[in-house]
């Protein structure tokens, strides 16, 4: 028996082509093809939106096609949307007036619980800044826009909203080794990378359910969801150095060398490093204490 907390949403309702659901995700994209096995498991009804109205496998009647335009007042997008209740919002919001105009607009058209219906926004840990320990206390930088549309989200709708500041997102195809000759091009470029934070797609399908499981524990705040560790980037480029030596745009970087060498100039007895040499390291137990869960996947498994 399922113990989520959102509004249910059996009816089909009037002013919208598609029948009412649970949960209505904006913008399916890779984070999503994660989440229809654990909504089913939990008997949450969902749809979701693309910009073209793309099937995507595990939606059986495909997507919406929905565009937000937040200079538009017509409500005819949003009357193509199902009524739901909870709201995930995955593309990104930025600047003041997006979260307002959103909300109010999708409110707008689907009355019926509009009072009652929760908002997730997904965002990103890269709205903390500075070095040494960071938690969801942590001031956000300001500067970012969608940091500010988050903030705005959260005012608004006060205990109906919650926030979920993603680390690096991994999982199926998308592996961080892959990223190592994007991020590390030179000896240079090595030298002056620190903690790398990740979360598998998994678990942010089960952070979603959580909060939704969970909500007086997590509404009116944002969280950062990670998976518990702060990876050196030099350990992990050793640990991956052999199965990159044949790849790389024409070019065979020396990441074995690198990392040794620096380690020497440094004064690195060992890796991985300890967390006062790695910069900004973040905090994420909070979140999963109050949903009761741990992260499943890392990259030892």
């Amino acid at each position: 028996m399922s113990t989520i907390s959102i509004v249910r949403n059996p009816q089909p309702v009037t002013n919208s082509s598609t029948n009412a659901v649970d949960l209505l995700i904006l913008g399916a994209g890779w984070t999503y093809t994660f989440l229809p096995p654990l909504l089913h498991h939990h008997n949450i009804t969902h749809q979701a939106t693309t910009r073209d109205g793309r099937r995507i496998p595990g939606l059986l009647k495909g997507t919406i096609p929905f565009i937000f335009d937040p200079a538009s007042d017509d409500p005819a997008p949003y009357r193509a949307l199902p009524s739901a209740g909870a709201v995930l919002v995955v593309f990104p919001l930025k600047g003041r007036g997006q979260s307002t105009r959103l909300v109010e607009m999708y409110n707008g058209v689907h009355k019926k619980e509009a009072g009652r219906r929760r908002w997730i926004q997904l965002g990103s840990t890269g709205v903390w800044k500075g070095d040494g320990w960071l938690d969801r206390h942590s001031p956000v930088d300001l500067s970012s826009e969608r940091a500010v549309a988050e903030e705005e989200l959260l005012a608004i709708l006060k205990r109906r909203a919650c926030v979920l500041n993603l680390a690096g997102l991994w999982g199926g195809e998308r592996h961080p080794r892959n990223w190592v000759s994007r991020v590390a091009k030179t000896k240079e470029d090595v030298k002056g990378k620190g903690a790398l934070h990740l979360v598998h797609g998994e678990d942010v399908a089960r952070a979603v359910v959580g909060c939704l499981e969970k909500w007086e524990e997590v509404g009116a705040r944002r969280w950062i969801v990670c998976d518990l560790r702060s990876w050196d980037w030099w350990d992990l480029i050793l640990g991956w150095a052999d199965g990159r030596k044949d790849e790389g745009e024409g070019q065979n970087p020396e990441y074995e060398k690198w990392v040794l060498e620096l380690m020497e100039e440094q004064r690195v007895r060992s890796l991985p490093r300890g967390k006062d040499r790695l910069g900004r390291c973040l905090d994420g137990r909070e979140f999963w204490e109050k949903v009761a869960q741990v992260p499943r996947k890392t990259l030892l498994q």
